[in-house]
């Protein structure tokens, strides 16, 4: 029988960027305005539209109606916890979003916090959540989301699984990521509250 030997973290996680080249003549700016143009061809755009949201292409900017008729909740801070207990993460991570429910089983989300490694990180992102399992609903988030020094600075892409638990006022969204390279699995659980 052979002992495992425990695997010991460093006492600063290090975080170590991809090492990726951009044109040039690249332009962040014209990046959003082609994903909000691709909306237009799944129909996604009118689901937006009809939640009272909109993104103005000269300014670059989304813009939320909040008398809409859809759902409107706050997202507050969230509580995570890392697998790799050595190391020494943030694992109360303060923030504010707002989350607009474009039906039952979709919503969008833009907002920030403090992430783990004690960084600024802002995220956008699209809730599906189409299987429901007792008061739980299952699904997907996709989106993007900064502060973790991937793509030299530029938001991150992110695909993550999603479980939503969502009361007439107050809600928990929680996910969980697997380990990715020398970073801790983690799972996480964010608040909000309905408008």
């Amino acid at each position: 029988m052979t002992d495992k030997v425990a695997e010991k973290a460093p006492d600063k996680v290090e975080e170590i960027p991809l090492n990726l080249s951009l044109p040039a003549d690249f332009d962040k700016q014209s990046l959003s305005n082609q994903s909000w143009a691709l909306m237009d061809k799944n129909g996604t755009k009118e689901k937006f539209k009809d939640a009272g949201i909109t993104f103005n292409n000269e300014e670059g900017k989304l813009k939320f109606d909040l008398e809409n008729k859809h759902d409107t909740w706050l997202q507050l801070g969230a509580l995570s916890y890392h697998q790799n207990r050595e190391a020494n993460y943030r694992e109360t991570n303060y923030g504010i979003g707002i989350l607009r429910r474009l039906d039952d089983q979709s919503a969008f989300a833009v907002g920030y916090y403090r992430n783990s490694l004690d960084k600024d990180s802002f995220y956008a992102a699209y809730h599906y959540t189409p299987y429901e399992l007792g008061p739980v609903k299952l699904g997907m988030q996709v989106g993007a989301i900064s502060g973790y020094k991937a793509l030299k600075g530029l938001p991150t892409p992110m695909l993550l699984p999603l479980a939503t638990i969502e009361g007439k006022h107050i809600a928990a969204d929680i996910t969980c990521i697997p380990p990715i390279g020398t970073v801790s699995a983690v799972c996480a659980a964010q608040l909000r509250v309905k408008f």
